[in-house]
């Protein structure tokens, strides 16, 4: 069966907001819910402002979520960037790029802040400093329950002691 969507349904999703959906009868939907898989994403990354990581793990990541990060873990994960937070006073992730199919998002994302206070044994250099990440991230029962990313954390820890 030939699928097809209208350019004004492709074009009203989009700037809606929304997640394009084929439907099996052919016609597009667009799901903007506030449940929606890329919008509970969006919603952890965007809650690194809020400082409250902890709180944020309960609302978005899963118990058993298992992250595909050589090294990290559920709490490990949670521990570094527990870490992290604490040594950029205004630090916060701008997510730029979302796609979502099936349970995955693939999000593009920012973070950055200034470096007021030590990380990994470097001492706060007052610096802004900044990197991308493309993360995939599978969401079930409205939680994160797995995580990929791929991002250049050397560089950014190289502009902090640099």
């Amino acid at each position: 069966m030939k699928q097809s969507i209208s350019r004004r349904g492709l074009v009203g999703g989009a700037l809606a907001g929304g997640t394009l959906a084929l439907t099996s009868a052919g016609s597009s939907s667009a799901a903007a819910s506030s449940g929606s898989r890329k919008h509970i994403v969006k919603a952890f990354y965007e809650s690194y402002h809020l400082r409250d990581l902890p709180a944020s793990w309960n609302r978005y990541i899963h118990p058993d979520a298992v992250m595909h990060v050589p090294g990290f873990d559920r709490q490990s994960w949670l521990e570094f960037d527990s870490k992290l937070v604490a040594a950029f006073d205004d630090l916060a992730i701008t997510v730029f790029d979302q796609l979502e199919e099936g349970d995955k998002v693939a999000t593009r994302w920012l973070l950055g802040g200034h470096h007021t206070g030590q990380f990994l044994g470097i001492p706060p250099s007052g610096r802004y400093a900044s990197f991308t990440a493309t993360t995939f991230d599978r969401v079930e029962e409205q939680k994160i329950i797995e995580h990929w990313s791929d991002a250049d954390f050397t560089a950014f820890l190289q502009k902090l002691a640099a």
